[in-house]
């Protein structure tokens, strides 16, 4: 679902919703600090994840690993063609109120937002787990 720029002020107040929800001892600065990732990027998108109804012959993992491909894509795309494109996460994607925002009917499940737009400054690279830390092979016989 796209978020478009007149609804971001929504978003935003379920963001800090959201973060007084989980801590009400919440500060200012951290409200406003969860208010502002509404407006990190021209293009902001929820993707949104029906795993635990649809189609019953199609496992929920399933629908997982295919919402997760068409994001893969959508961030590939933007990058080839000259954009920075980033997927965000966190606590507020289970909030009631980013919920009722959003509408989410019983069975949704808010994945993550897609954020693209021109980057104006990049990252310092993360020190990443060596591979075969995730990959193992089947012995033979």
């Amino acid at each position: 679902m796209i978020v478009p720029e007149d609804a971001r002020s929504r978003l935003a107040g379920a963001f800090a919703a959201s973060l007084v929800e989980r801590d009400s001892q919440a500060t200012p600065e951290q409200v406003e600090q969860a208010r502002e990732k509404a407006y990190r990027a021209p293009l902001l998108m929820l993707a949104i994840g029906q795993l635990e109804s649809g189609d019953p012959d199609i496992d929920a993992s399933e629908r997982l690993i295919s919402a997760g491909c068409a994001i893969q894509n959508i961030l590939l795309t933007a990058h080839a063609i000259g954009f920075g494109a980033a997927l965000t996460s966190g606590k507020a994607l289970k909030s009631q109120a980013l919920r009722t925002l959003f509408d989410l009917a019983p069975g949704e499940d808010a994945l993550c937002f897609i954020n693209i737009g021109t980057p104006h400054k990049r990252k310092p690279a993360r020190q990443r787990p060596a591979v075969d830390s995730y990959v193992s092979v089947l012995a033979n016989g």
